[in-house]
């Protein structure tokens, strides 16, 4: 191995977790996938240094993926599909990743654990430096099944307590330009960098919102996972620099965006990035419980087809009654036969009286 594969095999970050999740190898060969994200995850602390928190976001991130994957499937399909299925797997390996589903520290530390005991043929390796960087590998898996092993309760609730936090910052994360490694790197860049940090003044709405974001993303905050004050906040600093946004699948993005100058620009896209993420998430949210259900041996509940959105129901209803008028205006009249009546004929009625 040359020194740029020595550190790509060395690398362990939540942006090339995704990457590997979502990578079509392994989303159209689910056996493989499982497997590849369990070798991603023991690389953590491999180039020095490692923190608890750092891990165990890793592991939720992965455990999330593996349910949107999933949840995607029965949002795009025509016909119904067995919420307990995941993909094309079976045997073994589908029991791996449903433990993974419903007790992930618990499994990553069983798995971790078996790449730590397994026999190794290393003869078969003839790079030394390969065989270096397993043996490496399992040794740090041994690591990480000693600081789950040692973790308690309330660290592990801090991420089940707020799946809509992981689910968020995932689909966040995915559309961050490739070069931000990090959402810190997506915020050091929209804010012009060292620089602009010091030198621009930032609006209260901006420091708003991204107080917001710090505290949404930071699972040791008590309010962390608070989408209802990521999502106000974010719009109130949309508003801010776009006075006429109204957040919509419908909205002129770009038409706004190219609007603002370039700093201004890349701080609202990423705003707009927020809210996109934040959209999906509800979205996707009925799909995924179920899949989390069922995993769980539990009852899944139907999602009911989304109805359309009337954004003024009253200004609605009065053109739909404005339209059925105009239509009964302009329909043909119908002549009524004028019928003359004979002086000299005696009426029935006059008759009966």
């Amino acid at each position: 191995m040359n020194r740029a594969e020595k550190k790509e095999l060395r690398t362990c970050t939540k942006q090339g977790l995704i990457d590997l999740i979502n990578d079509p190898r392994y989303t159209q060969n689910k056996a493989n996938q499982f497997p590849a994200i369990i070798g991603y995850l023991a690389r953590h602390g491999l180039p020095g240094g490692t923190t608890k928190e750092d891990f165990f976001d890793l592991v939720y991130t992965a455990r999330n993926e593996l349910l949107a994957q999933a949840a995607k499937q029965h949002a795009e399909s025509k016909n119904p599909l067995d919420y307990g299925k995941l993909g094309n797997l079976q045997g073994p390996a589908e029991a791996r990743v449903k433990a993974f589903l419903r007790d992930p520290m618990e499994a990553i530390a069983r798995e971790m654990n078996a790449l730590y005991s397994r026999k190794e043929n290393y003869e078969a390796i003839e790079d030394p430096d390969e065989v270096q960087y397993y043996v490496n590998l399992k040794t740090n898996a041994n690591i990480l099944t000693t600081i789950v092993n040692v973790s308690g309760p309330t660290e592990k609730g801090k991420y089940e307590d707020r799946p809509e936090m992981v689910d968020i910052l995932a689909r966040l994360s995915k559309k961050t330009p490739e070069q931000d490694v990090t959402l810190d790197a997506s915020l050091k860049r929209i804010n012009s960098g060292f620089f602009g940090t010091l030198f621009r003044r930032q609006s209260k709405e901006y420091k708003a919102f991204q107080n917001s974001l710090n505290e949404f993303r930071d699972a040791k905050w008590a309010h962390s996972g608070n989408v209802e004050d990521l999502e106000k906040k974010t719009t109130a600093y949309l508003k801010h620099v776009i006075p006429e946004f109204k957040y919509g699948k419908d909205m002129p993005r770009e038409q706004w965006l190219q609007a603002l100058p370039k700093g201004k620009r890349e701080r609202a896209e990423f705003a707009m990035n927020v809210l996109d993420s934040i959209a999906e998430n509800k979205q996707m949210k009925p799909y995924m419980d179920n899949v989390e259900k069922a995993v769980n041996g539990k009852k899944v509940v139907p999602v009911a087809e989304p109805k359309p959105i009337i954004e003024n129901e009253e200004k609605q209803k009065q053109f739909q009654q404005s339209l059925e008028q105009t239509i009964v205006n302009d329909e043909p009249q119908k002549e009524e036969a004028v019928v003359e009546e004979n002086p000299n004929e005696i009426k029935q009625s006059e008759l009966e009286a």
